[in-house]
């Protein structure tokens, strides 16, 4: 009975919990009735009833009323269930339909607002538009692949840069089942469920923008409106500019000033009203979301992330629809628990961005003849999944018509003729008036103007800005600039009695490319945080010099500087780039030795296009750790072009957890045969996977040590990984962990240990204690296989390495380690190395947990700190 009583209490106040949306949508006209009634009953008090009547509002006040419910405890909320319950109270919901008829004036506000929003998004906006050019959006707009779910990016890497392999992933497998079009956003999930709040991710330049434009667009011409009689636009650009409390009200008429007369009754029937909120990474408040205060009425005022929180979470205009676009480094603060809808942009498909190409050049004989080229290019190809780049793509090959002779093998490279391609267009008018004595004048104001630009960029950077206002200092140089149009976005902050112009660049990684132009052709120093490798996870701050870097590297080198010399009239110290290129290889050197994170001075060395460069890495030992990262393409590349600049053997390579594939070890078979040890856990190796490492240790006579822990393989994967190494027998080191292994399966190493696998590693298998004792009762090596842990001195060296790994991992990556290693038995805790291991584990965990802003994470790692904090 006690049992069954407290399941009663828990009903009650979770049916409360549950229905607060609810309760206050249908209480709020009745609040005052409910009050007396309550106070009748005796389950509120006059104090009570005085704290109800304090708040401003009637939403308010019902909401205050289950506030104090939940600390009268459950006879209360029984008790109020049962007041709600009650016909007086009953008739308040009748009273609140929202089916009654609509003015005549609402219509016509209808019908003028969509003809408002049909002319704002009729034109398609490119980045180096000129002044008066218009481009009808339906001629160029291509279709976007989007698929339900959400992927979450790790921010400790440039995020456009991360997105290759994961872009190529989604075309290759069936993604059919998971695709929608933008007229099935608010499709019911299942039919459980209708969905109201939305949240569009994608990384920077994919299109979550032009998908906002084209929903705006559609709903203008009456087309896939879903329902919706009006749609209000927000950019969190514009929500920047507001530095004072502010209502909904306002927020709303700021570029909607048409829809006063109506606002009320818009609001009224929040039921039919979309809001889109475009930009979320772009809002300066951003990581004070996680807001105690919150707005309940269109006219109450707050700071502005309160009135966005309490949209979201249904606090204010609870029934209305939400749209949320933002890029995967943001995701982490915004409520989640209110999202009824993940939606990814996955970018162009193959024919998509054939498709842009056709619709760009507007020549089909010329559009296919240079899409092949694109194609044949693997660099050109991989950045045209994502729309901002094909743009930038199209507009570097209809200056060249052609790629023969000026074909781009790096980022920078393809930034450099975006560069020079825009400045000849935009000066060519100018250029034919001056007269030939001018000519020089001319040149240095231009590269004057690219270095205010870059001047620019580059201080904003340092202080992770990407809006500029006119009144700051840094921005007055630019005034009366000729390119700052040409690269700059312009936007109007209007405020009641003033207005203030807003810049930003075209596009992040634009910025990212001036500022490394303007540290590479002046006398600024190098910052020193690219004296270390950005990738090894102390801080994610850093990560965002990561591409800075790899820009600056390539613009030191020689055939840039060569091209930016000719084209631009800049010039660049010999001094400082010989100065870069040798601190560049002593730091290569160093992280090599080392073994710590190596991927972006790879990618650093790559952008140099110096083979003799990699030659001069002399490193005693040569360990190339690029583990939890998810290679792309284009992270190969740099990998395969360091290892062909090399000599000798590779110490270590470790590619753990970076979802290598069987496509990729094919590729790196010849850097594998040098080898000695490798690391290819926690990736899901399929049998042609194995079957590469295989035929590799087979050949090589090199191959030392493997690691395939957590890899998803069983006795059959096992069964050729076995007799691959008989047929070498140098193989002395098979760590296996976490994987489906049987008994059956470790004996057919039985003739392999001692002799050569000196160890083998086959803890948190499928082998029972009773099959321990028989593998260790067989004699003939049983020694040599370690299926539970003890003191041996190689536990130590296991703790320590995955102990680095989990430092520099972000705490999505981290769960993953905690969920495996938390797995030990209690006695194992006894052991010195353990003791150490999950002592220094519990203390990285509770660091993370101080740290972390989201909540839901923060809970996640509260469950291991229990079983770490002994």
């Amino acid at each position: 009975m006690v049992t069954a009583g407290r399941e009663v209490a828990r009903s009650c106040l979770s049916a409360i919990r549950l229905k607060r949306v609810v309760l206050v949508d249908t209480l709020e006209e009745r609040i005052d009735s409910l009050l007396d009634v309550l106070l009748s009953r005796e389950v509120f008090n006059r104090d009570d009833r005085e704290d109800v009547l304090c708040q401003s509002g009637p939403r308010a006040r019902v909401r205050k009323v289950l506030d104090i419910l939940e600390c009268k405890g459950e006879e209360a909320a029984r008790a109020f269930l049962c007041v709600v319950d009650q016909p007086e109270i009953q008739s308040s919901v009748v009273g609140k339909s929202k089916d009654q008829p609509l003015s005549l004036e609402y219509n016509k506000i209808k019908q003028k607002h969509k003809e408002v929003l049909r002319r704002r998004s009729d034109s398609m906006l490119f980045y180096n538009t000129r002044h008066g050019e218009k481009i009808l959006f339906s001629q160029q707009y291509v279709n976007l692949l989007l698929v339900n779910g959400h992927q979450g990016l790790d921010i400790k890497r440039h995020e456009v840069l991360a997105y290759g392999r994961k872009r190529l992933s989604l075309q290759h497998k069936s993604t059919e089942h998971r695709r929608i079009t933008p007229s099935q956003l608010f499709f019911t999930a299942n039919g459980t469920r209708p969905v109201k709040k939305i949240l569009v991710t994608g990384v920077a330049g994919i299109g979550k923008t032009i998908l906002v434009q084209k929903l705006l667009l559609d709903f203008g011409k009456n087309k896939d409106h879903h329902g919706f009689d009006f749609i209000i636009h927000m950019t969190f650009r514009d929500l920047n500019l507001v530095n004072k409390p502010v209502n909904l009200r306002e927020l709303v008429l700021r570029k909607n000033r048409h829809l006063a007369k109506e606002l009320d009754n818009i609001m009224a029937n929040d039921d039919k009203l979309l809001i889109i909120f475009d930009g979320f990474d772009e809002f300066r408040h951003y990581r004070r979301c996680d807001i105690d205060a919150f707005v309940c009425e269109p006219d109450e005022y707050g700071e502005v992330e309160e009135v966005f929180t309490s949209l979201m979470l249904g606090e204010l205009l609870p029934n209305t629809s939400i749209i949320l676009t933002s890029r995967p480094t943001a995701i982490g603060h915004i409520p989640v628990g209110c999202v009824d809808r993940f939606v990814l942009i996955a970018g162009f498909s193959l024919d998509e961005i054939q498709d842009f190409f056709c619709r760009y050049f507007q020549d089909e004989g010329l559009a296919e003849k240079l899409f092949r080229a694109v194609r044949e290019n693997e660099l050109m190809l991989t950045l045209c999944y994502i729309p901002a780049f094909c743009y930038i793509i199209c507009c570097i090959l209809k200056e060249s018509k052609d790629l023969a002779g000026d074909n781009p093998q790096t980022m920078t490279d393809i930034y450099v003729q975006y560069l020079v391609a825009l400045l000849r267009t935009h000066t060519q008018e100018r250029a034919k008036a001056s007269s030939a004595d001018q000519g020089t004048c001319g040149g240095q104001q231009l590269s004057d103007a690219v270095l205010k630009l870059g001047r620019l960029a580059f201080l904003k950077l340092m202080d992770q800005q990407t809006l500029f206002y006119a009144s700051d200092l840094d921005v007055a140089p630019l005034e009366g600039c000729p390119l700052a149009s040409t690269f700059l976005d312009k936007m109007v902050a209007q405020e009641p009695g003033c207005t203030e112009d807003v810049y930003s660049f075209a596009h992040l990684t634009v910025q990212e490319f001036f500022a490394a132009v303007y540290c590479a052709m002046t006398d600024q120093p190098l910052p020193d945080v690219l004296q270390h490798d950005s990738s090894t996870g102390e801080d994610t701050v850093k990560s965002h010099l990561d591409l800075f870097s790899r820009f600056l590297s390539g613009i030191l080198s020689e055939r840039n500087t060569k091209l930016l010399a000719r084209h631009v009239g800049l010039s660049c110290d010999d001094g400082k780039a010989e100065a870069y290129r040798q601190r560049m290889v002593s730091n290569l050197k160093s992280v090599c030795e080392n073994g710590t994170h190596i991927l972006n001075s790879l990618h650093c060395l790559f952008e140099q296009q110096n083979p003799s460069l990699g030659q001069e890495v002399q490193a005693q030992t040569l360990r190339l750790n690029v583990s939890d990262e998810a290679l792309s393409p284009m992270d190969y590349n740099a990998i395969k072009y360091f290892l062909n600049a090399t000599v000798g053997n590779i110490s270590e390579l470790d590619l753990t957890g970076t979802d290598v594939s069987y496509e990729a070890l094919r590729d790196l078979t010849p850097h594998l045969l040098k080898c000695e040890r490798l690391w290819v856990g926690e990736n899901p190796l399929d049998m042609d996977a194995i079957q590469v490492i295989a035929d590799v240790l087979q050949r090589s006579d090199c191959f030392t040590h493997l690691g395939i822990g957590w890899a998803d393989i069983g006795d059959e994967e096992l069964l050729v990984l076995s007799s691959a190494i008989r047929k070498k027998k140098v193989l002395k080191e098979l760590w296996m962990e976490g994987n489906r292994v049987t008994c059956k399966g470790l004996l057919s190493l039985s003739d392999l240990t001692p002799n050569p696998l000196r160890n083998v590693v086959v803890i948190w298998n499928n082998v029972t204690d009773t099959e321990v004792r028989a593998l260790h009762s067989h004699g003939d090596g049983g020694d040599s296989l370690a299926v539970d842990f003890s003191e041996d001195e190689m536990w130590a060296g296991w703790g320590l390495w995955v102990f680095n790994r989990c430092a520099v991992s972000s705490n999505e990556k981290l769960l993953t380690v905690l969920y495996k290693v938390c797995k030990i038995s209690p006695h194992y805790l006894e052991t010195g190395w353990a003791q150490t291991f999950y002592r220094d584990l519990g203390r990285l965990v509770r660091s993370r947990i101080e740290q972390c802003t989201e909540e839901d994470m923060r809970r996640k790692l509260e469950k291991f700190e229990g079983f770490l904090s002994w």
